[in-house]
C-alpha cells in the first residue's frame, strides 16, 4: 500500500448572484449550524444560492429527475423539500423526532425517512408525500440507500452494528447482517451487486455482496470514517475519515486501501459528480467543500459554504 498525501489549496471565490436552476448538475450541501442549504453549480464549483431550512438540515436525497430535493431536519421531525429549479423552499413534512438518514428511489416512486431514536423507516409516496408504512429495523438507523432498480433498500443500523435488506414489494425486512462497529454511511455499487458499510468506530469499510447479503471483506481506513461513495466505473471507492481530516482510497477490484488524501477538517458527506471522476466532500469544520479528481487523487478546489457543512447523503443529481 502507497499513501499518497495532498494539501487542500484554499480558492477565494467570488459572491455569486442568485441565478434560475436551468441545468445539471447541482450539488445541495446542507450546513447544519446554520440552517440553509448550499447550492452549487458544479459547472463552476460555485455557490448559486442558499435556501434557508430550519431544524438543522442533517441528510439529503436529490430526485432522479433534479426538480426536488429532500432534506432531513431532525430538529423539526421531518424533513424539508426544495424546488431545485425556483431554489425555494416548497414544503416541510413531519415524520417523527429523529429524522436522520434519507434517500428516495431511483424510479422516483418513493422516498425513505429513518428515525434515529424510534429505530424505523418511513415509506413514503413521493408522489404526494404521505406515508405508507413504518418498518421497523435495528437500532439507530442512519445510512440508506436503495438498489439501481428500486427493489432493494438497505439500512445501515449504527448502534446495532448491522445492515438491514428490506424488500421493498412487501416492504419488510428480509436479512439483517452483522458488520463492523457503528456503521453509518453507505455506498452501493451501479449494479446493485455490492453495498459498502462504513463503519465509524471500528474504523473500517465491510463490504457486503447483496444476493446472500454475506461480508466478502473488511478493509481498514482512518480514523472515524463517516460516508463513501464510488467513482471511476465502480473501480474506486472514497471513504471520508472525519478525525483525520482525510479520504481512504479503495481498489474495489482487489478490496485494498491505495491510497490516503487529505481535505478539509472534519469531512463527513461525500458524493460523486455525473461525469463519474471527480469527488466532493464537505468539510465540517472548515465550512467548506473539498473537489477531488478521483484519477490523479489530487484536491483541485475548495468551495467556501457555511457553518457544518454536512451533506449526508446524495446530495448530487444523477
Amino acid at each position: 500500500m502507497f499513501t499518497l498525501n495532498y494539501r487542500v489549496v484554499l480558492i477565494a471565490l467570488l459572491t455569486t448572484a442568485s441565478t434560475p436552476l436551468t441545468a445539471a448538475p447541482f450539488a445541495y450541501i446542507s450546513n447544519q449550524l446554520a440552517d440553509n442549504v448550499s447550492i452549487i453549480d458544479l459547472a463552476t464549483n460555485k455557490v448559486v444560492n442558499t435556501v434557508a431550512v430550519s431544524g438543522k438540515p442533517a441528510g439529503v436525497a436529490v430526485s432522479p429527475d433534479g426538480n426536488k430535493v429532500y432534506i432531513s431536519t431532525p430538529e423539526a421531525d421531518g424533513f424539508a423539500v426544495i424546488d431545485a429549479r425556483k431554489q425555494q423552499l416548497l414544503t416541510t413534512v413531519k415524520t417523527s423526532n429523529g429524522a436522520l438518514g434519507i434517500t428516495v428511489a431511483p424510479d422516483n416512486k418513493r422516498l425513505y425517512v429513518a428515525d434515529w431514536f424510534k429505530n424505523t423507516v418511513s415509506v413514503l409516496d413521493a408522489s404526494n408525500l404521505e406515508i405508507i408504512k413504518t418498518i421497523t429495523v435495528g437500532q439507530s438507523p442512519s445510512g440508506l440507500v436503495v438498489s439501481p432498480d428500486s427493489r432493494w433498500l438497505y439500512v445501515a443500523n449504527r448502534l446495532d452494528n448491522s445492515v438491514s435488506k428490506i424488500d421493498t414489494h412487501s416492504l419488510t425486512v428480509k436479512k439483517t447482517v452483522t458488520v463492523g462497529e457503528h456503521p453509518f454511511g453507505l455506498a452501493i455499487d451501479s449494479t446493485g451487486g455490492r453495498v459498502y458499510a462504513v463503519n465509524v468506530e471500528s474504523d473500517d469499510v465491510t463490504v457486503l455482496e447483496t444476493a446472500a447479503m454475506k461480508s466478502i471483506a473488511t478493509i481498514k481506513v482512518g480514523a472515524l470514517p463517516y460516508a463513501a461513495t464510488l467513482a471511476l466505473n465502480d473501480s474506486r471507492l472514497f471513504v471520508t475519515n472525519m478525525d483525520d481530516g482525510t479520504l481512504s482510497v479503495i481498489d474495489t477490484d482487489t478490496l485494498t486501501n491505495i491510497g490516503l488524501i487529505e481535505v478539509g477538517e472534519k469531512p463527513e458527506g461525500i458524493g460523486t459528480h455525473t461525469d463519474d471522476r471527480h469527488i466532493y466532500v464537505a468539510n465540517w469544520f472548515d465550512k467548506n467543500v473539498s473537489v477531488l479528481d478521483a484519477k490523479t487523487l489530487q484536491v483541485t478546489e475548495t468551495i467556501k459554504t457555511d457553518r457544518g457543512s454536512r451533506a449526508f447523503g446524495q446530495f448530487i443529481a444523477r
